[in-house]
């Protein structure tokens, strides 16, 4: 019994040891952005140990790596990926950094940094997401009717027709939506609106499907009715000819003056 209770002493002292002398990594859990800023992930090592030796260490998004570190301390990123640009910073034994300069759709989703050691092989993830965001906003009026679309917009969204207070989006008129995807992850969104009301500006919204409110919205008017009923002016020439007229009325005035005084 007293060799048992000394043996299972002596274990528990080494397990105790062993996971006091283990590491870990430190990151930020989630991480929200706006559109086409940068973004910066950030993992640590901790506590920094003497005797620590690194066999290798990575940054990785979907099964893929972006950023690997050898047993050497070597960086290697993996520049050429569908996540556009990004760039890789180690400062040895301490810290992994993932940079995006300007992040974008195709930047979201979970990474998962992971370090392989003489003291463990902790991992840890973090979520990128994005807000709303949108780029520029088109608007035209065709024969058709008007039409407007965004650029740039994630999440997705719906677009909204009003007259005034009255939202056209009910069915009442036909309205036309297309939606593309550009190689950044970005939605463009054009929308076109059939209204016999061609005098009439229309309101040209879009809707977060996220959110649910109005991020973007544009006032449509038809400026080929103003170019087809322009203001009439009346001819230079008429104009010119008064105007030439105007100095011999004024010599003939004198010279009827002139001849009533020497009478």
């Amino acid at each position: 019994m007293g060799f048992t209770g000394l043996h299972v002493l002596c274990l528990l002292s080494a397990l105790t040891l062993t996971t006091q002398d283990l590491v870990d990594l430190t990151v930020s859990p989630s991480v929200t952005a706006e559109c086409d800023q940068q973004v910066t992930l950030n993992c640590d090592v901790s506590p920094h140990q003497h005797g620590l030796s690194i066999t290798h260490m990575e940054w990785v998004h979907d099964k893929t790596q972006l950023c690997t570190v050898n047993s050497s301390g070597e960086l290697n990123p993996q520049n050429k990926h569908s996540l556009g640009d990004f760039k890789c910073e180690y400062d040895e034994g301490r810290r992994l950094t993932l940079t995006f300069p300007h992040v974008g759709p195709l930047n979201k989703g979970t990474y998962r940094c992971k370090l392989r050691s003489n003291r463990g092989a902790p991992y840890k993830y973090t979520a990128v997401e994005l807000q709303e965001c949108r780029g520029k906003v088109d608007a035209d009026f065709t024969s058709r009717g008007p039409s407007c679309t965004f650029h740039r917009v994630h999440p997705d969204g719906e677009v909204h027709w009003f007259h005034g207070s009255h939202n056209l989006s009910d069915g009442f008129l036909p309205i036309q939506t297309s939606k593309s995807v550009d190689e950044q992850g970005y939605l463009t969104i054009r929308s076109e609106l059939t209204s016999t009301s061609s005098n009439v500006p229309h309101n040209c919204s879009l809707k977060s499907i996220r959110s649910g409110r109005y991020i973007e919205s544009t006032l449509v008017k038809n400026e080929l009715l103003a170019r087809s009923y322009p203001v009439a002016s009346p001819p230079s020439t008429s104009n010119n000819g008064v105007r030439s007229q105007e100095p011999i009325r004024t010599i003939l005035c004198v010279l009827i003056f002139l001849a009533a005084i020497m009478k």
